[in-house]
């Protein structure tokens, strides 16, 4: 069996983005990389790792570009950690998936893509299977999320007479998790060497008029440590989990 394969499926090409420099962490990321904030006593970057691996995914590029001594320092090749690693370095910062463009020979035709400041323990091995079983160009994996609006909202008709009426509602949708995973039809359409971000190329492989299938968790957790806010509720995440071990 090749390395990176599911059982019955195709090899996939794994990506994680970690070039950013982290702008909404500060000051935890004015001398530390954002990968290596730490979440129940280990950098976030090793949680992701640690997943990958246990799910059978051992070979693993890691774009780099702010501060890549400090992560390229701790991590090595991954061999101890089981896996391998490679590193695509950005010359310039290249957004959230531009990066992918500066590797011209990558040996499988499926990639998966995974922001660098996620923190999750999603089902890989799902979102690789609606992949596959829908033939889609595109998979991105979406959690549900629900904002409270602190007002009471009104419905009105034409004639400015209230219909329906709701004291601070929530409302639920899906969002982008971060995580895709595509084939080359999508790679081809990213621009070459440039900043380009991952919304962007769901937009493009749309416009394309692609197949790109939404697949949401529906177990586990994930943050997207974006913020000061976000990194404490996923260390509280953390805390209660070890609590329950």
């Amino acid at each position: 069996m090749h390395s990176n394969t599911k059982p019955g499926r195709r090899p996939v090409n794994v990506v994680i983005m970690a070039g950013g420099k982290g702008t909404r962490l500060k000051p935890l990321t004015d001398n530390t990389h954002k990968s290596l904030i730490t979440v129940g006593g280990k950098p976030i970057i090793l949680h992701l790792l640690n997943h990958l691996a246990a799910s059978g995914f051992r070979e693993i590029d890691i774009s780099v570009g702010h501060l890549a001594d400090q992560l390229t320092g701790y991590l090595g090749d991954g061999r101890e950690l089981g896996v391998c690693i490679r590193y695509l370095h950005e010359p310039s910062p290249m957004g959230s998936i531009g990066a992918i463009t500066l590797n011209p020979h990558w040996p499988h035709d499926d990639f998966l893509v995974i922001n660098g400041d996620v923190y999750s323990n999603f089902d890989i091995t799902h979102l690789c299977s609606e992949y596959f079983s829908r033939k889609a160009d595109m998979a991105v994996l979406t959690v549900s999320n629900t904002v409270e609006v602190p007002y009471g909202v009104l419905e009105m008709d034409v004639n400015g007479q209230i219909c329906k009426f709701a004291e601070k509602p929530g409302w639920e949708f899906m969002v982008n998790a971060g995580v895709y995973l595509f084939n080359k039809n999508v790679f081809n359409l990213l621009p070459k060497g440039i900043a380009f971000e991952g919304w962007q190329l769901i937009q493009s492989a749309l416009h394309a008029r692609l197949h790109v299938a939404g697949v949401p968790q529906t177990t586990g957790y994930w943050v997207d440590i974006g913020s000061l806010e976000t990194l404490q509720r996923a260390r509280e995440m953390s805390q209660i989990a070890l609590a329950q071990e």
